[in-house]
């Protein structure tokens, strides 16, 4: 899983994307999800799939979503991410630009956030994220030149416990004779519906925060024009720690 030496051609252009462009956790327009169909799980307790194998959970009993690996398939989708590849990048604190070790100094690891210092004073103290670490070396800047979430403005927080304790996913409700999808949802592993939501990804509770340095928005170094807000890639609001519901 590792970005090829050749990348395809940029839509229209016929020029390749330059190498490195494209960050580890981006997933590409060839990564299809996989066809699994939902059914209730033994007991009623939650959704299974009909085919289910001992991967498609992880050690707390939540179900993943299946998707083709195919990185460097098609063209670079910079508004989701790779459900596996976002998972290594949270488990093993990788950068989510290049798939190294997250920067790390006695304040902790090096964490690319959207600025959220107006909601509450004592922020970003128990944010909850789906935003893997990064490290040094280009990558900040690779990561909010390509991630339509963070161009507008971002902060880089030093975390000394990042807490890998729920998931975001698909949300779904009883049904018969099959569960009915929903909504996405990010959920605490401790949440009393957790079984019923197929995960996408990993979510982070941020401990030990420390805000390292903010910054502006800046002309984009391939276009030259100052990029302005953008939709979240993911569906996951930077929000304070609570129970789930």
């Amino acid at each position: 899983m590792t970005i090829p030496a050749i990348a395809p051609a940029a839509p229209g252009t016929g020029v390749p994307w330059p190498p490195g462009l494209v960050p580890y956790v981006t997933r590409w327009s060839a990564e299809h999800e996989l066809p699994a169909p939902v059914v209730p799980a033994r007991g009623g307790d939650g959704i299974a799939f009909a085919d289910e194998h001992l991967h498609d959970r992880d050690r707390h009993g939540v179900l993943w979503v299946r998707r083709q690996v195919h990185q460097g398939g098609g063209i670079p989708l910079f508004s989701k991410v790779h459900s596996v590849r976002q998972r290594y990048a949270m488990r093993r604190l990788r950068c989510q630009a290049c798939r190294q070790p997250a920067d790390r100094n006695e304040q902790g690891l090096l964490w690319l956030l959207e600025d959220g210092r107006a909601d509450r004073p004592d922020w970003p103290e128990g944010e909850l994220t789906a935003h893997p670490p990064v490290c040094r070396g280009g990558c900040v800047e690779k990561v909010t030149e390509q991630c339509p979430h963070l161009r507008d403005n971002w902060v880089t927080v030093r975390v000394r416990e990042p807490l890998l304790d729920g998931i975001f996913g698909r949300l779904y409700l009883p049904g018969r004779p099959l569960p009915v999808p929903a909504t996405g949802v990010t959920r605490l592993y401790d949440a009393p519906d957790v079984r019923w939501v197929l995960a996408s990804q990993l979510v982070a509770t941020l401990a030990g925060c420390t805000i390292e340095s903010a910054w502006a928005p800046r002309p984009s170094p391939t276009t030259g024009a100052r990029p302005g807000p953008a939709p979240s890639r993911t569906g996951v609001r930077h929000a304070r720690r609570r129970r789930s519901r």
